[in-house]
């Protein structure tokens, strides 16, 4: 199975993270170990709920929009999953990309006069701060650094903690 784009949401003792975008999918492992099978595939780029798990394998929960209760769903590890730094002064938001084309152009500055300076997927996940200057809103990369800006018509504000 897999969780091209599913949300995946934190209990409290869990940590928010983002699955390192390669550009295609990680496994999700049965057990802390190349050795077990994979029991899902996550897309590069997205949103994860996770804690501690055994050596550097951490353990991945998920929960479902229809309120069902969250469960664990297996391993994954530590080198794919990258923790967004809090900034001081600027909450970063989760983003969920929707661009028909497949993929919306960063821009240096608010407006499409602006030159591109990179692009991102349709249904990758992607840090952005306040509505900034008639709908486009400041980009950043999953580490926290500042990318660009990204017209708001092609970014979903999902529900998440502030980075």
């Amino acid at each position: 199975m897999i969780l091209a784009a599913m949300l995946i949401l934190p209990c409290a003792a869990q940590r928010f993270g983002l699955v390192k975008d390669e550009g295609g999918f990680t496994n999700i492992r049965k057990g802390p170990g190349t050795n077990y099978p994979v029991v899902e595939q996550v897309q590069d780029g997205s949103f994860i709920s996770f804690d501690t798990g055994i050596g550097s394998w951490y353990k991945v929960y998920t929960t479902y929009t229809d309120g069902t209760p969250q469960e664990m769903i297996g391993y994954i590890h530590s080198s794919k999953v990258v923790v967004p730094k809090k900034s001081k002064g600027v909450c970063k938001n989760l983003g969920f990309v929707v661009d028909e084309d497949g993929y919306t152009n960063v821009r240096k500055g608010p407006g499409t006069r602006y030159a591109i300076v990179g692009k991102v997927r349709d249904g990758s996940f992607i840090l952005c701060s306040g509505d900034y200057d008639d709908g486009w809103y400041k980009v950043y990369t999953q580490t926290g650094v500042f990318r660009g800006y990204m017209s708001a018509s092609r970014i979903n504000i999902t529900e998440s903690p502030c980075f």
